[in-house]
């Protein structure tokens, strides 16, 4: 197993937590692979037991060192990393997870839909081919946080001619794409905490897709199963 304390203390010593930037401590700190312990190294971990987090977080935490902001970012550390590491290809892992772990892009999840209530397989957002492109239209509902994210997390029906479950497909989606509008849900409060987000001809390329093409179900899952 590889030596976490040593690890733990090679970063404290290259980066001090009193005088490094918070995002900056956040990405060395996913460097040294002590973001997910138990991720690959090179992907935020170390390949070692998932149980060795908690002593690493504890030392850290002890040295004044910076927590992600779990409060902002809940989706992308708690659903779309794990999600990103065990479907993403490497391409999509080097470019995703540093800058998720750090909190300089904060993740959304594209699920819920007017019609489908808590049915994630009665979705009816569209998602059809174009060349390398996937062009969706749609529109979903409570999504917290959607409106300060820069990424989401997205299932989609590709396929209407076989049973619901099996025409699903799973995206990411940059936020700030021509045709990705999010529109604030008032709550009594006033507070505006979800929103809804309609999708209008939103290409996807292909290459930022999560698993293969009608694996969104068992994805979705994956994805949800790491959330509870």
């Amino acid at each position: 197993m590889p030596d976490l304390d040593q690890a733990v203390s090679e970063l404290l010593a290259a980066h001090d937590p009193s005088t490094t930037a918070p995002a900056d401590f956040l990405g060395a700190r996913f460097d040294a692979g002590l973001a997910w312990v138990h991720f690959l190294q090179g992907r935020g971990g170390l390949g070692a037991p998932r149980g060795e987090q908690e002593r690493v977080d504890e030392r850290l935490a002890a040295a004044g060192a910076p927590e992600p902001d779990r409060g902002r970012n809940s989706i992308g550390l708690g659903m779309a990393a794990p999600t990103i590491l065990a479907f993403g290809t490497s391409q999509m892992q080097e470019r995703y997870l540093r800058p998720l772990f750090a909190c300089e892009e904060i993740w959304c999840q594209l699920f819920s839909e007017p019609g489908a209530g808590s049915d994630l397989a009665g979705v009816a957002t569209r998602a059809v081919p174009d060349g390398d492109d996937w062009v969706v239209d749609g529109q979903k509902v409570w999504t917290s946080g959607a409106h300060n994210a820069s990424r989401a997390i997205l299932v989609a029906r590709t396929d209407t001619s076989v049973p619901k479950h099996a025409g699903l497909t799973y995206f990411v989606v940059d936020m700030s794409d021509p045709g990705v509008e999010v529109r604030p849900l008032r709550q009594v409060t006033g507070e505006a905490e979800f929103n809804e987000v309609f999708l209008s001809a939103v290409r996807i390329p292909d290459t930022q897709r999560l698993g293969d093409e009608g694996q969104g179900w068992q994805v979705a899952n994956f994805t949800l199963n790491n959330e509870r």
